[in-house]
C-alpha cells in the first residue's frame, strides 16, 4: 500500500468509510493491494488495483462502481468523483470521473487536493474528516484476541522496606523517645520536728564552740559560756519557732531554684 499516491490514499480511505456496509472488508482488502496500472483518461483516471491473492476468497457481494466520494483535485472548478470498482465484492481499482472537466495536463500522482467530501441520499455534501473515522477490517478483526494481555488486576508485590544505616538509626530514635522518664527521687528535706531540730542545733552549737576555742585560740571557759548560753536560747519557743520558719524558707527556694 505504501506505492499508492497521496491522493490514492486519501480517497480510499473516504470510501472505506462510505462503502462501510456494503464492503465492510474493503479496508482490509486496499492494505493488502498494490497499484498495478494507472491510466489518464482525459476526463478522470483509473487505478488497477492487485489484492493479494493469500486473503479468504469472497463468493459474494456487490459488482459495479461504487461510492459517493468526491475531491477537489487540482485547479479544476468542480471536484472530481471517485468509486471503488469491485466485482463479487472483491476490490478490482479506483476510479474518478471529472465530469467532462479535461484532465490530460494533471499529474494525478503530485497534484494538489483537498475538500474530500461524500454525498449523502439527499444530495448534500458530508466533508470527511480521517482523524474521526476508525479504519476497520472484519477479516483482520478475527485473528485479534486478547489471550495474551497481562490480568487487569495484577497480584501487587510486597512492599519494600528499606533497613540501611539511617532507617535503624531513626528507628532508634523513635525508640528512644517512647522511653517513658525515669522516676525522679524526692529531694530529702531537713526535718524540722523540735527534738530533730534542737539535737541539730546543739551540734552546730558544740562544733562552734570547739572552733572558736581551737582554732580562734578562744579561753575554753569563754567558749562553754558560749555553748551554755546558745543552747539555752534555742530552747526558747519563739527563737526555736524562728529557726524552724527559716529552714522552711531556704528549703523551699532551694526546690524553686532546682525547677
Amino acid at each position: 500500500m505504501s506505492r499508492y499516491t497521496r491522493l490514492e490514499r486519501a480517497v480510499m480511505d473516504a470510501l472505506v468509510h462510505d462503502l462501510r456496509t456494503e464492503i465492510p472488508d474493503l479496508a482490509g482488502q486496499f492494505e493488502d493491494s498494490r497499484p498495478s496500472q494507472r491510466r489518464n483518461s482525459g476526463f478522470g483516471l483509473f487505478t488497477e488495483m492487485i489484492v493479494d491473492r493469500g486473503r479468504p476468497d469472497l463468493t459474494s457481494g456487490p459488482t459495479g462502481d461504487l461510492g459517493t466520494v468526491h475531491a477537489m483535485v487540482g485547479t479544476l472548478g468542480d471536484p472530481i468523483a471517485f468509486k471503488a470498482r469491485v466485482r463479487n465484492g472483491v476490490l478490482l481499482g479506483l476510479m474518478g470521473d471529472s465530469y467532462g472537466q479535461d484532465t490530460r495536463s494533471i499529474d494525478f500522482s503530485t497534484v494538489a487536493f483537498d475538500q474530500i467530501f461524500t454525498v449523502d441520499e439527499d444530495a448534500r455534501s458530508i466533508p470527511f474528516e480521517p482523524a474521526r473515522q476508525t479504519l476497520s477490517a472484519p477479516l483482520r478483526d478475527l485473528h485479534r484476541h486478547n489471550d495474551y494481555l497481562p490480568s487487569t488486576h495484577p497480584a501487587e508485590p510486597p512492599p519494600l522496606v528499606n533497613v540501611g544505616a539511617l532507617q535503624r538509626i531513626q528507628a532508634v530514635e523513635a525508640d528512644a523517645r517512647h522511653v517513658p522518664p525515669a522516676p525522679t527521687t524526692p529531694e530529702v528535706r531537713i526535718p524540722t520536728d523540735q527534738t530533730s531540730l534542737l539535737i541539730g542545733l546543739w551540734t552546730v552549737i558544740g562544733v562552734t564552740a570547739l572552733l572558736l576555742v581551737f582554732v580562734f585560740r578562744l579561753p575554753f571557759t569563754l567558749g562553754l559560756f558560749f555553748a551554755i548560753i546558745a543552747g539555752r536560747a534555742v530552747k526558747q519557743a519563739s527563737v526555736l519557732s524562728a529557726i524552724r520558719k527559716a529552714l522552711d524558707n531556704w528549703q523551699t527556694s532551694r526546690v524553686i531554684g532546682s525547677d
